[in-house]
């Protein structure tokens, strides 16, 4: 079991308390920080599993640890007998990465055994881990036996790996809260007095630099200074060539940094040399502003309206490269001047571009990482620099942020695309489809499919994202809201609360590649041939007087069907589908009566008008009834036909009327009329979801 001393202290706070406690209190009460906490938490819950203890944890509470007092005391004596110095592998090999870059002097294995309370091969072992770490940053870790393990390089590849350690190790929150918190690794790179002096330093500049430096820019020049002030108390003092600070000392930003070095050298007692306070102005001249009221003269940085021009090309092609339309969006545009104009002048002075999230940023978004590296060629061609990958991973996050913004803006704007399902796909879903329409303009209504059609895959197939039924029905793939076929108050209540969510999730609908002149062919003759059938079998039945809804379900089955068989079958599932739910259309005293059968070889329409109303089961007089058969193994556009019928009728109540009274050649040339616009409509447009 883990026996750390860190563990044991995160532990022992715990213990002390009998409420909860947050994470960042625990961190403030040990002095390291929040990420070292989390970092840690999974040991912690093993080493409390031990015990038979637990945490509880509730969100903006924070922790509780549930143990009882003889637990409690279990875990004290194991506390007391525990020897470990409280350092895991990977927090030994970070101290002795410090340790390393703290002395040039050389130091033997027996020193850093004694140091860590490990053995010399523990040591030797650890060696071999950070030593590629080292080669990283140029520095070259030597071994000599008999002698001690020692660092070669230059101050600048020394202070650089200080720096890279602590942007490596540490997040950006707990960078910005190093004067208040501080663990123990962060505390042998930065010395803690030492950094809250600098910090009051550059306060006393406060309106020329806090008021135009973003916090990072900040955060940054203060880490820097507080590394260089260390350096240089141990005679570790940086060079820079001649040229490039006689060229440094022109700007004017070198006074803001000559006026930095007289306050340190004041405040530290120490000489802080020119090429120190060139490093400054290099720092500042490469620091994002935050309003870009510091102006350089020197040419190396150029105006916002050049600059501005860049960054609309770079724009431009990646718009072209990715086939979206990024050029409206100003804070766009206005980011990518903010971070070319420091970047611009950083490269060009040989400043590393530091950016923690790169790894992330490409495993995250490749394809905008690669997009970006190409528009920023542009750069590179004007300025004849190279920029990093870690820039490049900076310029990605604004292209990153703009396309989540279209994205945001198109999801707002896109219609879901919806089905309307009834038991056959004709009848009751038509009815709905028009209601539907008229209250929200925001649904794209792709099609009308029925129970079976779902069942098979082809709301899947079409991209349907919600679909909307009449009848009870089940779908893994795609939400469903079960409503009455007259939309009530409640219903609508339901799709406006669902439909929002919808919309802020992508669609990933792409229509399968096809020989679309083909399908179109096919799909024409498809509709001629049923408009045909319908034409051929439309026939308008009078009956005299029916007792009820069955005993006319009856007598249209055999009626419609030509063999015995097919009107038991017929009869059987237009029972069935009524009892799912009636078509009635209410106030008109019609009934649509419909279903896809095997009891039937073409499509077929037909109107069956009372003399004697039948008294319905809901209460109303129905005096005629709309009946729709289609066979089983029937197109789609079978169903999108009876569909355009049964629209009609809500859509035209000259229609209905002419339905209920209107003779034999008028309703046919009405139906004609109907159809065959729907026909010139598809061999027009191509559309296969025109309603």
């Amino acid at each position: 079991m883990n026996c750390t001393k860190r563990i044991i202290e995160i532990i022992s706070v715990l213990v002390g308390r009998t409420d909860y406690i947050s994470v960042s209190d625990v961190a403030d009460q040990l002095s390291i920080s929040k990420r070292t906490i989390f970092r840690e938490m999974d040991v912690v819950e093993d080493v409390l599993t031990h015990f038979g203890m637990k945490l509880d944890k509730k969100t903006r509470l924070g922790v509780k640890l549930i143990a009882t007092s003889s637990q409690i005391d279990a875990f004290r004596k194991f506390a007391e007998n525990c020897t470990d110095n409280g350092l895991d592998q990977e927090t030994r090999q970070k101290k002795l990465i410090i340790e390393l870059l703290k002395t040039r002097e050389a130091k033997k294995f027996y020193y850093f055994s004694k140091l860590f309370d490990v053995s010399e091969a523990t040591i030797s072992y650890d060696m071999d881990k950070i030593e590629p770490w080292f080669d990283s940053k140029g520095i070259k870790l030597v071994r000599k036996p008999g002698y001690g393990v020692f660092l070669e390089g230059t101050e600048k590849q020394f202070r650089k790996a200080i720096v890279d350690f602590l942007y490596q190790n540490y997040d950006h929150e707990a960078l910005r809260d190093l004067f208040s918190t501080q663990d123990t690794i962060m505390g042998e790179v930065l010395d803690k007095n030492t950094l809250i002096q600098v910090g009051n330093i550059l306060q006393a500049f406060g309106s020329v630099l806090i008021n135009h430096l973003t916090e990072n820019a900040h955060m940054g020049l203060t880490i820097h200074l507080t590394i260089a002030i260390q350096r240089v108390k141990r005679g570790e003092a940086i060079t820079m060539k001649g040229e490039l600070l006689q060229s440094l000392k022109k700007d004017e930003l070198f006074k803001i940094a000559y006026e930095i070095g007289a306050k340190i050298e004041s405040d530290f007692n120490i000489r802080f040399p020119e090429d120190e306070i060139g490093y400054i102005t290099m720092h500042l001249k490469g620091s994002k502003l935050k309003t870009g009221s510091i102006t350089e003269s020197d040419g190396v940085l150029i105006s916002n309206f050049e600059m501005t021009r860049l960054a609309s090309r770079m724009v431009q092609k990646f718009d072209a490269l990715s086939g979206l339309n990024l050029k409206q969006d100003n804070q766009l545009l206005i980011g990518l001047v903010t971070h070319l104009r420091p970047a611009i002048s950083r490269i060009s002075m040989g400043l590393e571009i530091r950016n923690p999230l790169l790894e992330k940023i490409k495993e995250m978004y490749p394809d905008i990482f690669s997009l970006t590296k190409f528009a920023s060629e542009i750069v590179e061609s004007q300025y004849e620099i190279t920029l990093s990958e870690g820039e490049v991973g900076y310029l990605a996050m604004h292209f990153g942020a703009s396309m989540e913004r279209n994205r945001q803006e198109a999801l707002q704007q896109r219609k879901v695309r919806i089905g309307v399902v009834c038991a056959s796909g004709i009848g009751t879903s038509s009815l709905l489809l028009s209601r539907l329409e008229k209250t929200f303009p925001d649904m794209e209504l792709v099609s009308q499919l029925s129970k079976e059609a779902v069942l098979e895959g082809e709301a899947e197939d079409m991209g349907l994202e919600l679909l909307i039924s009449t009848i009870q029905l089940e779908s893994e793939a795609i939400p469903v809201i079960q409503v009455n076929p007259l939309l009530l108050g409640t219903d609508i209540d339901k799709i406006s609360k669902l439909l929002p969510m919808i919309k802020s999730k992508p669609r990933v609908f792409q229509r399968p590649e096809s020989d679309e002149s083909s399908e179109q062919i096919k799909r024409i003759r498809d509709i001629t041939e049923v408009i045909l059938s319908i034409e051929e079998h439309f026939e308008i039945v009078r009956i005299g007087s029916i007792a009820s809804m069955k005993a006319l379900i009856k007598t249209i089955a055999s009626h419609m069907s030509d063999r015995f068989v097919d009107a038991v079958l017929l009869q059987k599932e237009l029972l069935y589908r009524e009892k799912l739910g009636s078509t009635l259309i209410h106030g008109e005293q019609t009934i649509i009566v419909h279903t896809k059968t095997n009891a039937v070889q073409k499509a077929k329409l037909a109107l069956w008008r009372m003399d004697q109303p039948l008294k319905h089961d809901s209460g109303e007089p129905v005096k005629l009834a709309i009946v729709m058969l289609i066979p089983e193994n029937a197109s789609k556009v079978s169903m999108e036909l009876m569909g355009r019928i049964s629209k009609a009728l809500i859509e035209q109540d000259a229609f209905l009327s002419l339905l209920k009274s209107g003779e034999s050649p008028e309703v046919i040339k009405a139906i004609k009329s109907i159809l065959h616009a729907w026909l010139r409509q598809n061999i027009k447009r191509g559309d296969g979801y025109e309603f």
